[in-house]
């Protein structure tokens, strides 16, 4: 093959002497040239290389669509339903993203979500996901792969009749990865605060939300998370204001069964750490751990700006994030005391009363016809005044998510990370 190479370049190198010696122009010459070539097959092999390495970009890009289509509609269905977040049932979402978005039909894909990395195999993709510089969170991580009938390997279209290192086919991969999880800080958050005490009580622990009354576009750029369970008017709850002076230096009452009087619950309004007040939209920038105070005559000063935020949020119908605190600086006759933040929670304002010693009408519940509250809401509510509503789920899509490593209280972020 090398001597019948070397005498076709000889053969043309003469052509081209002769053909310039004859006509004195290079069109003769490039003529000869590529019917040599051509007689060679080295055009052929050419074009084969153009045409079969197109054929594998295409693939990975069909491959592609459907590893990032069923990375983010896993991470939505481990969200909405933690019971069907498992390797099998989640790998089949994978498969028919793969096969459905490639073009002949035939894609593998093979999963592995995070929480469950004990049951993840070995990677038979070819691909690999770039490295994420996001900690904490879930993550799911979807690669698909070619697939032809019975074989891995994509078959090339010219090159398999030509001997060479192209004729047994090549294999194509692609990689996706989406990130979820409750987020660490929200830069504007309502400054009002509502205790986990109440948030338990309210959502059974964290296993029951209701969806919220009005939708959810606009305002907040939150995303419902299908399936949830419409409100009733039993769903509805009073929230007791935290009251100025609490027994053994905790808000009382208490929301827990049996009674503990060390656990604070109730809602406050919050200023920043430094005392210095929300902004004028009534809303602070918090992070897990923060430790923001409160007057203790806070209603009488904060809550004056702050009424026509709340107004607005409940003519709204729509779930605003509220920081959840747990815990609250002891001591009876505490001025300005501290409220340790855990998370946020999407909570539906559906009413208040009795809020500024008067200062705001009463708003009629929604859920409880005309705004009449059940005894022991009305006793709680005596003592103090009530906000009224209930907690939901919602998710969020964000560019750059920063997780928390806390409890979800039901606001999730969720990103692709690769």
């Amino acid at each position: 093959m090398h001597r019948l190479t070397h005498r076709l370049v000889r053969s043309a190198r003469r052509l081209w002497r002769r053909a310039h010696r004859r006509h004195g122009s290079e069109h003769g010459a490039v003529a000869a040239l590529f019917a040599v070539f051509l007689s060679s097959g080295v055009v052929v092999g050419m074009g084969a290389l153009v045409i079969d390495v197109g054929q594998i970009a295409l693939e990975r890009q069909e491959l592609q669509t459907g590893a990032d289509a069923a990375s983010w509609a896993i991470a939505n269905n481990c969200v909405a339903k933690l019971a069907d977040c498992t390797m099998s049932a989640q790998t089949l979402v994978a498969q028919n993203y793969a096969k459905r978005n490639a073009k002949d039909g035939t894609a593998d894909a093979q999963i592995c979500i995070s929480s469950l990395a004990a049951q993840c195999q070995p990677w038979s993709s070819p691909a690999l996901c770039p490295t994420s510089t996001v900690s904490g969170g879930t993550w799911v991580e979807v690669r698909t792969s070619t697939r032809t009938g019975n074989t891995t390997l994509l078959p090339p279209t010219f090159a398999g009749a030509l001997s060479g290192p192209y004729s047994g086919g090549a294999r194509a991969g692609a990689c996706g990865r989406v990130a979820w999880g409750p987020p660490a800080s929200v830069p504007k958050v309502l400054a009002l605060g509502i205790s986990e005490c109440d948030w338990k009580q309210m959502t059974g622990n964290g296993s029951t939300y209701y969806s919220p009354l009005g939708s959810l576009l606009g305002g907040l750029g939150l995303y419902s998370i299908l399936g949830l369970t419409p409100p009733n008017a039993s769903t509805e709850f009073a929230i007791p204001q935290v009251l100025p002076l609490g027994l053994l230096g905790k808000p009382s009452p208490t929301c827990n069964a049996p009674p503990d009087i060390t656990v604070p619950r109730g809602w406050v309004w919050l200023a920043n750490n430094n005392l210095t007040p929300p902004d004028a939209n009534c809303e602070l920038s918090l992070q897990v751990g923060s430790m923001p105070r409160s007057f203790t005559l806070s209603g009488l000063t904060q809550g004056i700006p702050c009424a026509t935020k709340l107004r607005a949020v409940y003519d709204s119908r729509q779930p605003v994030l509220v920081p959840i605190f747990d815990d609250s600086e002891r001591g009876l006759l505490t001025l300005t005391p501290w409220f340790r933040i855990v998370g946020f929670a999407p909570f539906v304002l559906t009413g208040y009363d009795g809020l500024l010693g008067g200062l705001l009408s009463s708003v009629d519940n929604l859920l409880q016809g005309n705004g009449v509250p059940s005894l022991v809401q009305k006793l709680t509510c005596t003592l103090s005044a009530c906000i009224y509503g209930y907690f939901t789920r919602v998710l969020t899509p964000v560019d750059s998510p920063a997780f928390g490593t806390g409890r979800d209280y039901g606001v999730t972020v969720i990103a692709r990370t690769g």
